[in-house]
């Protein structure tokens, strides 16, 4: 016999564990939240009180093991060797009754490396062959597809369906049919459109408005913090909504929009009233004009009378034939030209396309009155001077 024909069992058991330490390694590299992997030490039952080291993965995504108790079928102390030897493993809340190491996911065999060292010199355990390896992953969770609803009745039976997989229970409804929902304090509710495959909910908010107008600007600043949101002002209350496209219908799309509008009513649904209470209209500068310049204010009027637009001598006329005054008046139009295609932009992040176009409508009008000024500029500068060349 050869040397080469002996058989080499400290390296083959030096193998087994280089191999059980790769294998365990992948495994935890791909092992999904809520999925365990349970390495019993022998002649202990699987789901009894024997040994085991159970891997985890945290909610920060770190791989934990988690060895308990941890020297098999001993209720003593541990020993002075046996307390460095898990020291020297870096095992954390270390104790005769159970021991927990953890690293970051891409770190694993770090964690591998300690439980390992727990085996093979605590619970004198040969060879990796002798120990039972259970890996249980957490079921898949049913996916649910988009559907597309033919009617207001079928699109309510998809919401409440959806709505009873995420809670547990059947939703509770008002007499109009209307999903009730609680947060905060507040009171809100969900409808599905009768004409339009459409998912709102909303809520009306009470306030104490001593000034319309500040009162809405303070809204509509306010309401740039929640871009998914919509909020009108009417009388004495807010009427706060958000709204779901459900042409094609998903449990998902349903969740996110369920979670934004709960984000609002649970961190900012209490800083409405508070907002509007505070709104002051603006300080007016004595010093200051007050409002629109009276010339650029008089040509509005009468460039908006039922016998037509003015014609540029007109206009010219209207501004006393000053050129200073023109252009002033082109300058204040520029700045609410600018003003209102800023309006413009706010309405369409906040997907409310009716006042986007009334906010388009008033800079168009600007616009135009921008360039009748100018028209009546070029009139005003260069008539007089051309006809004494004539």
């Amino acid at each position: 016999m050869t040397m080469s024909n002996i058989f080499d069992f400290d390296a083959s058991v030096s193998d087994g564990w280089a191999a059980f330490r790769d294998e365990l390694t992948t495994c935890l590299t791909g092992l999904h939240a809520g999925g365990s992997v349970r390495v019993t030490a022998p002649n202990s039952e699987v789901h009894g009180a024997g040994t085991a080291t159970i891997f985890t993965i945290t909610d920060d995504d770190e791989v934990r093991c988690h060895l308990s108790p941890t020297i098999p079928g001993q209720g003593r102390e541990l020993s002075d060797d046996e307390l460095s030897l898990l020291m020297a493993l870096e095992w954390d809340s270390i104790c005769e009754d159970e021991c927990i190491v953890e690293c970051s996911r891409d770190e694993a065999e770090h964690v591998v490396l300690a439980a390992t060292g727990v085996m093979r010199e605590l619970w004198q355990v040969l060879h990796p062959s002798f120990l039972l390896t259970v890996e249980e992953q957490p079921a898949e969770p049913i996916q649910h597809t988009g559907f597309q609803p033919t009617g207001q009745s079928q699109l309510q039976d998809l919401v409440d369906a959806a709505l009873e997989r995420m809670t547990g229970c059947a939703p509770k409804k008002d007499d109009d049919g209307d999903i009730i929902f609680t947060a905060n304090g507040e009171t809100s509710w969900l409808c599905v459109g009768v004409n339009d495959p459409v998912i709102e909910m909303f809520t009306n908010l009470a306030v104490d408005v001593d000034d319309s107008a500040a009162a809405s600007a303070a809204i509509m600043e306010f309401s740039r913090k929640w871009p998914d949101i919509k909020f009108v002002l009417i009388d004495s209350y807010i009427r706060v909504s958000i709204r779901m496209d459900a042409t094609v219908f998903t449990d998902g799309v349903l969740r996110s929009t369920l979670t934004k509008w709960f984000d609002f009513l649970t961190e900012g649904s209490a800083d409405v009233a508070a907002v509007v209470a505070e709104a002051q209209p603006p300080v007016e500068d004595a010093d200051a004009d007050e409002g629109l310049p009276a010339g650029l204010m008089c040509l509005l009027q009468l460039d908006d009378d039922d016998v037509g637009p003015l014609t540029t001598r007109e206009i010219a006329a209207v501004c006393d034939f000053d050129r200073d005054a023109i252009l002033h008046y082109i300058k204040v139009c520029e700045e609410q030209r600018f003003s209102w295609r800023s309006s413009i932009y706010d309405a369409l992040e906040r997907e409310d396309e009716e006042e986007a176009a009334a906010c388009e409508h008033e800079e168009k009008a600007w616009a135009a009155t921008t360039k009748s000024l100018r028209a009546a500029l070029r009139f005003v500068v260069l008539s007089g001077r051309l006809d004494g060349v004539r």
